[in-house]
């Protein structure tokens, strides 16, 4: 395919023609036909890059194959005409010079979650369009929003605008595996002054709540009893394997019990679901703990686990906070595994509303644990909590609901998103309200509509925060 120019010229244009001229342009990117569509070309080239983390290589901190995504990513934004920067390959940037002193960040990332092609009807980074979808990991989380972030700072350029604000895309390589990226290119560049991440929901995200993930040492299980259960905090666990001396009773529909030589093995499956959610999951380590309490009655751990940490509002634990801006704190028992000596190790994963802290879940977690349970910290964060009346939040709210003719609100969630990384940030986009979720999932779609609308809104809103 031959790339075509977009190109009306040099003369500055800061008015709303720019804008006019500017989405003029999107038309002739977004061609009708996806075998002859500039941004399809281009984000498919960047889909094809497997961005899983891998193993650290020189000037590569996650992986080879991040780096030269990476690199590919702001050779093009060069082409474009845009200045990029990279960040020691933890993450880079390209910007719209602006003429005053402030920037506009807009943060996104290139690593994706590990894809299982067994799984997959295509390849997951072949790229695939079929009909009106776009096939890929990545494309919707978040490749494919940022490269429409890309295609809409070019498409601004290229019609003249000539921003207040510097527009500063800033693309991380490891948002899903610990965010080192960020915490490594915020060491050498400053905050912007105002961002937003294409990494959410739309209309927008300006509440997430806190983060709380921690283990809890617990004390020793009954002489043959061993339970494991989950791989991340953060995940609704669906398998849960008990081995136990004597049977147990009530272990429901969804257990499978084995006989063997040393006692009873019991296979107990569940729903998977996020964290952050967890009734919407089934929690397979739920029906064990209580069947293993009731059977071993006087095993503190078994009696703890079973009564407090099996109710997903917190009430039981004694830590059901809520409040209006945010809804009521969740909690999702991830991870259970028993140490050689039998000491149970419980990982849990509370998201707590935005009206709290870090601190304060703390304090409430230690009183009303026994005492001779241990609390190990191990990933936390602050809620985001940016007003709702804040010019960030109204603008960008004004150009969805005009754009799609609602009238809807932000919204609050309980997951992460990039935007808790920096000051005055939220989510805009890229799922659309009733959009099937495929984010982290086999066959990760977008479909070409929503993704030459989400561009639309993302070219609006850099042209009224760059002002």
């Amino acid at each position: 395919m031959t790339k075509k120019s977009y190109s009306v010229g040099s003369e500055t244009a800061t008015g709303s023609d720019a804008l006019v001229q500017a989405n003029a342009l999107l038309d002739e990117m977004f061609a009708p036909s996806a075998e002859n569509c500039f941004a399809v070309e281009v984000l498919s080239k960047v889909l094809q890059f497997n961005t899983e983390k891998s193993l650290p290589a020189p000037d590569a901190p996650f992986g080879e194959n991040v780096k030269a995504c990476l690199d590919y990513v702001l050779q093009l934004a060069s082409s474009f005409g845009l200045t990029v920067y990279d960040c020691d390959g933890y993450a880079g940037h390209a910007e719209l010079v602006g003429t005053g002193d402030e920037a506009l960040g807009i943060l996104g990332h290139l690593d994706v979650v590990p894809a299982k092609a067994e799984e997959w009807i295509y390849p997951p980074y072949s790229a695939t369009v079929t009909g009106d979808k776009l096939y890929a990991r990545g494309v919707m989380d978040d490749k494919g929003p940022m490269i429409a972030c890309l295609l809409a700072v070019k498409a601004l350029k290229d019609a003249g605008f000539a921003p207040s604000k510097t527009v500063r895309l800033i693309f991380g390589c490891d948002e899903e595996s610990g965010m080192q990226c960020v915490e490594h290119y915020f060491s050498k560049m400053p905050y912007p002054t105002v961002s937003f991440s294409p990494d959410g929901d739309f209309p927008v995200i300006n509440r997430e709540k806190g983060i709380y993930q921690f283990d809890v040492i617990c004390g020793k299980l009954p002489n043959g009893v061993q339970i494991s259960a989950g791989e991340r905090a953060n995940v609704v666990p669906s398998l849960c394997v008990v081995t136990t001396a004597k049977p147990l009773a009530d272990c429901g529909k969804q257990t499978v019990c084995v006989k063997t030589s040393e006692g009873f093995t019991y296979t107990s499956t569940g729903k998977a679901a996020h964290g952050s959610t967890p009734d919407e999951g089934v929690n397979a380590t739920h029906i064990l703990l209580k069947a293993l309490a009731n059977a071993y009655p006087d095993n503190e751990t078994l009696r703890f686990l079973s009564e407090k940490a099996t109710d997903t509002s917190g009430k039981a634990w004694g830590i059901a906070l809520s409040d209006k801006e945010s809804g009521r704190l969740t909690c999702n028992l991830g991870v259970l595994r028993t140490a050689s000596d039998g000491t149970l190790t419980a990982t849990v994963d509370i998201r707590f509303p935005v009206t709290y802290d870090c601190a304060q879940m703390c304090d409430l977690l230690r009183a009303n644990t026994p005492e001779a349970f241990d609390i190990v910290p191990a990933h936390i964060s602050e809620p985001l909590h940016v007003p709702s009346d804040s010019a960030l939040v109204t603008t960008l709210m004004d150009i969805y609901n005009r754009r799609m003719g609602v009238k809807m609100q932000p919204i609050a969630i309980g997951g992460g998103t990039y935007s808790r990384c920096l000051p005055n940030c939220v989510a805009f986009g890229p799922l659309f309200p009733g959009e099937e979720q495929t984010i982290h999932m086999p066959n990760e779609c977008v479909s070409l509509n929503n993704l030459r609308t989400m561009t639309e809104l993302y070219l609006e809103a850099i042209y009224r925060l760059s002002r």
